[in-house]
């Protein structure tokens, strides 16, 4: 099983690797938004600083797990190719699992490339107890992102609308989120909103914060639906 799991890992990698532009953008990004967030309200202020790394990965975990699985495998059933995907000699969901283990692979890249930044421009390196729980933060957000992902592209896969649909759930998380700030502080009602939605409690887990029974059900409803979804998807012959 590990064995075949290692394969499917090697695999979804090797196909990341190959477009050069994707690699770029998703270590970029998140790179200079710290970056710019943080020369404007981070000098000298190592405690936003320090929130505003988990922040910084809060979103790329969230963005990762929606766009970079969900309609990567809605693209094999447009293409016809997921319908061989119960052909293979693996249950489906370690297919799927190992797509996920290749996202927090390169998560670790960027978490890696965040902390010089963060330590030359800022001076500021999460301690070790932190960088474990961004580790936690990374592997638990990602599973429950990419089974969220996955089941809004399969709810909308008979009329296309799942990109618009992403796109509205991945913005409405962030900027209801603390990720930049605590919105919370400023708008109870957008922060009670926030901390019901998927990201915040993820944000917890990276700060070490107190943990939410949200994020439990967050990560079980997901992987529930999409199974459910996927079971009735009809393949063309």
């Amino acid at each position: 099983m590990f064995k075949i799991l290692g394969h499917s890992v090697y695999f979804h990698l090797i196909n990341y690797l190959r477009i050069k532009q994707a690699v770029f953008f998703s270590i970029a990004f998140p790179i200079f938004l710290f970056l710019v967030f943080g020369s404007i309200w981070g000098i000298n202020q190592e405690e936003y600083v320090a929130s505003l790394f988990t922040g910084v990965m809060g979103m790329t975990i969230a963005s990762d797990g929606l766009f970079a699985i969900g309609p990567v495998i809605k693209e094999y059933y447009a293409s016809g190719l997921i319908k061989y995907l119960r052909k293979l000699p693996m249950n489906i969901l370690s297919y799927f699992i190992g797509l996920i283990i290749s996202r927090i692979i390169s998560l670790f890249v960027v978490l890696v490339l965040l902390s010089i930044v963060s330590k030359f421009v800022f001076n500021y390196s999460p301690s070790p107890e932190q960088i474990m729980n961004i580790l936690a933060g990374i592997i638990v957000g990602l599973f429950l992102f990419a089974f969220l992902g996955l089941t809004i592209s399969f709810s909308g896969i008979k009329n296309g609308s799942e990109k618009g649909l992403i796109n509205f759930v991945f913005f409405g998380i962030l900027f209801t989120s603390d990720s930049f700030y605590p919105v919370g502080q400023f708008n109870s009602m957008v922060g009670a909103i926030g901390d019901a939605l998927p990201l915040n409690p993820i944000l917890h887990v990276l700060r070490g914060e107190e943990k939410s029974f949200v994020v439990i059900l967050w990560l079980i409803i997901p992987i529930i639906l999409f199974s459910l979804l996927f079971r009735r998807v009809k393949f063309a012959r």
